[in-house]
């Protein structure tokens, strides 16, 4: 391609890309060369790693900890509805949750998920027998288990001089997907009624023994109410047992009202002491070898495509993984499933399983997506990573505290997961002097922290923000520490358009007008919208202290730029760089008017 017509199809992109009108917000540059992991947590860190080929993946690494958890969470507060990724982490900020990633494969239509869901002990959704589930086991460790529903159900004779034969459940709080089958409807379906369909017997039970559903836990109860076609009301302390097709037959003979029942929910393969699991699959990783023939009735297609994917594992030291790679929704190549246990191998799992994928493979720090995603995907059901302690939100990476109403004074946010006596500080990086922001009583729940260095009369430098927790119930002190350099350097960025005349000739400029509270070596940039560099206006040239105005004719070989941009400026001082960003539209000249009609 000529170098002219690279730099007309830039032009063209200013033009056509959506851009901010001239007085936009000023933003700060992000650092240059920032840290590769970032602390989320103590102990959680996260992060983006882009390959030679393009590849980015992202990856939550939680070290081994009581303080550190993983739970699979209803992203709609039912197995039957969806929601989003960052609205169960949302809700649940403030009980410690710090990240998560998408759960298990789900039907779109019924929204219900593929595989098992055990929630605190509780059965909730019976397994898929042909693929593995997410066991988190007793400890803090994992595994990949294939699972399989054992569910019977059967009448009782008190006097025991009639043995009912016993029959099989197939399923848990979901819609019917056989014309034939016996479905057990608990609390957990997180609706009032079970569903409404013609081919329905059902009967409620009041459980002897009220309370959530255990597996591999006989419960028992009598039948107080039956009908046809759903809609039965579930109620606490009861179940429904739902017979679709000819299985309602059994119903109607076996569970007359007032007959005792024992109804028997089991999981064959649960490990001892297991209260969470979640459906997924294939394997990936099987002590540390990278499973790359997976099965599990997956098809060729689900298998072998290219496309955003999931997982999570475990290292050799205990430290858990939750990995997202990007897909051809964000303009990357994606992995195919053997590509995903390779991948899932070289960051050091020794296990690891793959949980849904495309549009439903999603990553969240906090309550944010790191996934680029216009319209993410609502979820049956999420993997929620928590930490009991304090933390403290990521402040700026640096503070300028000039006036320029650009992160002069942040406010950070501190939770803590318990209740407690809290303190937040602030010092040199040699700890003094320390200058409390805040302190008080905090958790379960969170407290917005002013730090205002104009107030505080702090000088530029580095500095450690420190928040210490000790908790009421013995838990013992968490603390979490957070890095920022306060920097005056450079403010006031403003940029404009002018327009003069130079004999006879209409000269435009753009006139990039900015202040430097200490000598500095600037460059000043102009890129479009989405950072594609346009021209660069200035290259480390040394400026003193004062209002300074750099000018650019707008022009690159010739070629007059118009449209939507973006100004940037950098400026490097001993505190190290610090950089501000504005939108600004460059207009068009206007277009000579036609020539007169004679």
């Amino acid at each position: 391609m000529s170098r002219p017509l690279a730099i007309a199809i830039l032009a063209a992109a200013a033009l056509a890309a959506p851009g901010a009108a001239a007085g936009a917000p000023v933003t700060s540059l992000p650092p240059e060369n920032p840290p590769k992991i970032t602390e989320v947590a103590p102990g959680v860190g996260y992060q983006r790693i882009a390959g030679t080929d393009d590849s980015v993946v992202h990856v939550i690494r939680a070290a081994a900890s009581p303080r550190v958890a993983l739970a699979p969470v209803l992203a709609g507060g039912s197995p039957v509805t969806r929601g989003s990724l960052t609205g169960a982490v949302a809700a649940r900020l403030d009980t410690g949750a710090v990240a998560a990633i998408n759960g298990d494969f789900f039907n779109t239509v019924t929204n219900d998920p593929s595989g098992v869901l055990m929630i605190g002990g509780e059965l909730i959704h019976e397994p898929e027998a042909s693929r593995s589930a997410l066991v988190l086991l007793p400890g803090g460790d994992l595994a990949a288990v294939t699972l399989a529903l054992q569910g019977r159900y059967q009448a009782l004779d008190p006097t025991g001089g009639v043995t009912y034969p016993q029959r099989t459940l197939s399923g848990l709080n979901r819609p019917a997907k056989r014309g034939s089958e016996t479905i057990l409807y608990t609390t957990a379906y997180g609706r009032l009624e079970t569903p409404v369909s013609g081919s329905r017997y059902e009967v409620r039970v009041r459980l002897d023994q009220p309370g959530p559903l255990l597996p591999n836990q006989p419960r028992t109860g009598t039948v107080i109410a039956a009908g046809s076609g759903g809609g039965t009301t579930i109620g606490a302390g009861h179940v429904v047992l739902t017979g679709v097709g000819s299985a309602g037959t059994n119903l109607v003979s076996d569970l007359p009202l007032g007959r005792q029942v024992g109804i028997t929910p089991g999981l064959l393969a649960l490990p001892p002491g297991t209260l969470d699991a979640i459906g997924g699959g294939p394997v990936l990783v099987r002590d540390g070898t990278a499973i790359t023939s997976a099965g599990e009735g997956f098809t060729s297609a689900q298998i072998g495509s290219r496309t955003s994917r999931s997982a999570v594992g475990r290292t050799a030291d205990g430290t858990l993984l939750l990995v997202t790679a990007e897909g051809p929704t964000q303009g990357r190549r994606g992995l195919t499933v053997s590509e995903q246990a390779e991948l899932m191998r070289s960051l050091g799992a020794v296990t690891a399983i793959a949980m849904d994928a495309g549009g439903s493979a999603q990553l969240s720090v906090r309550d944010r997506l790191v996934l680029p995603l216009s319209g993410p995907r609502s979820l049956s059901n999420v993997i929620v990573l928590s930490y009991q302690g304090i933390t403290v939100e990521p402040l700026p990476f640096r503070i300028s505290p000039n006036a320029d109403r650009v992160d002069d004074a942040p406010t950070m946010v501190v939770r803590a997961t318990s209740p407690g006596a809290t303190r937040v500080s602030v010092a040199r990086r040699t700890g003094r002097p320390s200058k409390v922001l805040w302190s008080g009583r905090l958790g379960p729940g969170a407290a917005r922290v002013n730090l205002d260095p104009r107030r505080l009369r702090l000088a530029d430098g580095v500095y450690i923000v420190v928040a210490r927790h000790t908790a009421d119930d013995g838990s013992g002190v968490t603390e979490q520490r957070r890095r920022v350099i306060i920097d005056r350097t450079l403010s006031s960025l403003n940029a404009r358009s002018a327009t003069t005349r130079q004999q006879r000739k209409v000269v435009r400029r753009l006139d990039v007008r900015f202040r430097l509270l200490r000598p500095a070596r600037v460059t000043v940039r102009v890129t479009t919208p989405d950072g594609t560099p346009i021209a660069t206006i200035a290259s480390g040239r040394p400026l003193r202290t004062g209002a300074q105005t750099v000018s650019w004719n707008r022009t690159v070989r010739g070629t007059l730029v118009s449209g939507p941009v973006t100004v940037t400026v950098q400026a490097r001082s001993p505190l190290g760089t610090s950089g501000l960003a504005r939108a600004v539209t460059l207009k068009a000249p206007p277009r000579p008017s036609p020539p007169a009609t004679p």
